[in-house]
């Protein structure tokens, strides 16, 4: 489901999907956060540039700039499938690198309607393929 860009999925798992991404960055980065308030709090800064945050962020964790890229390819791999779904070409996930419409993007593509029976890019939305009989 993840890694796999041909076939189809339906709005249900395409919004768990999304679901399970979003915790694992909620969860990688209150890790960080929270590894990084003891280093803010002793030295007494309130204002800093957000650059320099990222970069801490980034120093503090070195697994999170892996795991943004990771979560990123999960769902343009989620939004190709989604897109298959309603029978538009999978080229169209490639809006998800313009800047304003990779936010835009997946909510849309979520929300659109499942289309009814098989399409040139698979069986119905969740079924698995009839295999041939021997």
């Amino acid at each position: 489901m993840f890694f796999s860009p041909f076939g189809r999925i339906s709005r249900e798992p395409y919004w768990l999907a999304f679901g399970l991404i979003w915790c694992i960055l909620f969860i990688a980065l209150n890790i960080t956060v929270g590894s990084m308030q003891d280093t803010y709090i002793t030295s007494g800064t309130t204002e800093l540039p957000l650059a320099e945050i990222y970069s801490d962020m980034l120093s503090t964790n070195p697994l999170l700039y892996p795991l943004l890229l990771f979560t990123n390819f999960i769902v343009f791999m989620l939004v190709m499938k989604r897109l298959q779904d309603r029978g538009i070409t999978g080229f169209v996930a490639l809006t998800l690198f313009l800047p304003f419409l990779n936010l835009i993007v997946p909510i849309v593509v979520g929300f659109l309607k499942t289309q009814d029976g098989p399409n040139k890019y698979g069986p119905t939305a969740n079924s698995r393929p009839i295999r041939p009989k021997r």
